[in-house]
């Protein structure tokens, strides 16, 4: 960790970027691909505490929620904690991988596009 932040100091100093190998790291690149995930993550920790809290509040305030049955017997209530919710939960975290998966994608060769247009290499190990 205190190389990276070392080199990546360096890079900042001198204008330049840093390669790992095949990888080329920037200080933008780098700042963009944490604001992004950063996003990301909000927007989907924000869903799943939205939903997560619903269910309590629609509990004591919609007596029809764990009063009616729908379905063989299970109210809503019972039906959405005991299977819909781990439903819900499955299809956030797919979806949430397979968008996060498509940001570090889109983003992996950011910061070698941004060094065509910019100076030379500073070497990071």
């Amino acid at each position: 960790m205190t190389d990276f932040v070392n080199t990546a100091q360096g890079a900042a100093e001198v204008g330049a970027f840093v390669q790992h190998g095949d990888h080329v790291d920037t200080i933008e690149s780098v700042d963009a691909v944490f604001r992004e995930q950063r996003k990301l993550s909000f927007a989907y920790g924000a869903v799943f505490f939205l939903v997560t809290l619903a269910i309590p509040l629609l509990t004591v305030s919609v007596p029809a929620w764990y009063t009616t049955p729908v379905w063989g017997g299970f109210t809503l209530n019972y039906l959405f904690v005991s299977l819909l919710y781990y439903v819900f939960l499955w299809v956030l975290a797919w979806t949430y991988i397979r968008k996060a998966d498509k940001l570090d994608e889109r983003l992996l060769h950011l910061a070698e596009e941004q060094t065509r247009n910019g100076a030379g290499v500073t070497s990071g190990g």
